[in-house]
């Protein structure tokens, strides 16, 4: 079995201690990538401490058996925080993955910064004569749409996908202030996506007569898609840093909850679908025997269905039957930090008023995956699936 060894080194750090990597947790994205391009995810802990600013991994040497990766620092700061920091590290090694000839089955990860390190092992692909551990990594398709960042002016991402097959539209922008249309396609392979990314010139322009030749199509460089939630990407072209995108809401309305108005609601009434029914035989895990195939979402974000003020921060929808059925009752609460403004909602059903039936997570402003709550009932793979507005 041959291995490659990655060293991940962090500089640049500022009056602080080294810092704890034992809870350090390092991920490969495919689960199994075998040959194929992967990205690694890097999280954990920062100690109660001062430390610089943002970082970007680059890849300083690569042969195949080993690798080094320097943080070139992006942005200077020193943040001191009275509590431990979460970190979040992406390395793009598509960069270096092909660059040399070899069948690589296992990864050594070491991380250093200053004078702390650790060192985790990942099975790239599963051995033929051992066992082989679980994949815990499902399928996360990207929500259809435009997706934005706020840090990042007048740039956007347009997202189309059919089943795994995904084209991605940067929308960006040339230096002297032209817009640019560049295009990549390729399939989600579990939660990431690489391709080639191409630029497009010499179209017909709006009144101008056909061209007698057909639109430049250029290599421009590549295009890396991390899919954290359907409605949440990472996303990384070229040699940039990768760069949190969440999807645009227009149409829908939005609304402010919480005391300081900081987590952001969008508005789910209207008519909404199952579009995917995820179960198991027997009907125990089947998600239409709780939910039919259609139903209405009414916000009533006044009172619950016990008559008390919902706290802070929730809103409540009444859900029923296309043809006026009362099924139960959906609270909402928005999501800081890691999940962003990822509306969570739960539920709940004339049968069991103190537990909720089904977990709604909130994919896009027209999608929610669902998920089975109730643990008294749960036989096989417990029912779940998607649902779309039909409205």
């Amino acid at each position: 079995m041959k291995f490659r060894y990655l060293i991940v080194l962090l500089g640049f750090w500022i009056n602080t201690a080294w810092p704890d990597f034992s809870d350090a947790t390092i991920t490969s994205h495919p689960f199994y990538p075998h040959d194929g391009p992967y990205v690694l995810e890097i999280k954990g802990d920062w100690p109660s401490d001062c430390h610089p600013g943002e970082q970007q991994p680059v890849i300083r040497a690569y042969d195949g058996g080993t690798a080094l990766i320097e943080f070139k620092t992006v942005v200077v700061h020193i943040t001191c925080n009275p509590v431990p920091t979460p970190y979040r590290v992406l390395v793009d090694m598509s960069d270096v993955v092909g660059s040399v000839d070899g069948s690589f089955d296992q990864l050594d990860v070491t991380i250093r910064f200053g004078g702390a390190e650790t060192t985790r092992t990942l099975l790239l692909s599963c051995p033929e004569d051992g066992a082989c551990p679980a994949s815990p990594a499902t399928t996360v398709w990207p929500e259809h749409g435009l997706f934005e960042n706020s840090s990042l002016h007048s740039q956007g991402l347009l997202i189309d996908r059919q089943n795994s097959a995904v084209a991605a539209y940067p929308l960006i922008y040339d230096e002297n202030g032209d817009s640019k249309w560049l295009i990549a396609g390729g399939r989600v392979v579990e939660d990431v996506f690489f391709a080639e990314l191409f630029e497009l010139t010499g179209g017909q322009c709006l009144g101008c007569p056909l061209p007698q030749q057909p639109p430049d199509v250029l290599p421009v460089g590549s295009l890396t898609l991390l899919v954290d939630r359907p409605g949440t990407l990472q996303a990384r072209i070229n040699h940039g840093p990768f760069e949190e995108y969440q999807s645009l809401v227009f149409g829908y309305q939005t609304f402010r909850v919480g005391s300081s108005g900081q987590q952001s609601l969008t508005d789910l009434e209207g008519r909404w679908g199952i579009s995917e029914n995820r179960g198991s035989v027997p009907h125990l895990g089947d998600l239409t025997d709780y939910l039919p195939g259609a139903f209405d979402l009414v916000r009533e974000n006044i009172v619950n269905a016990g008559g008390d003020v919902l706290p802070d921060g929730q809103e409540s929808y009444l859900v029923f039957t296309t043809t006026g059925g009362e099924l139960g009752q959906l609270v909402c609460a928005g999501k800081t930090a890691v999940d962003g403004t990822t509306t969570f909602c739960e539920f709940i059903d004339a049968t069991d008023a103190a537990e909720p039936l089904f977990r709604f997570y909130q994919n896009g402003p027209s999608s929610l995956s669902i998920e089975f709550a109730r643990l008294a009932i749960t036989v096989g793979i417990p029912p779940g699936g998607k649902a779309v507005r039909l409205d």
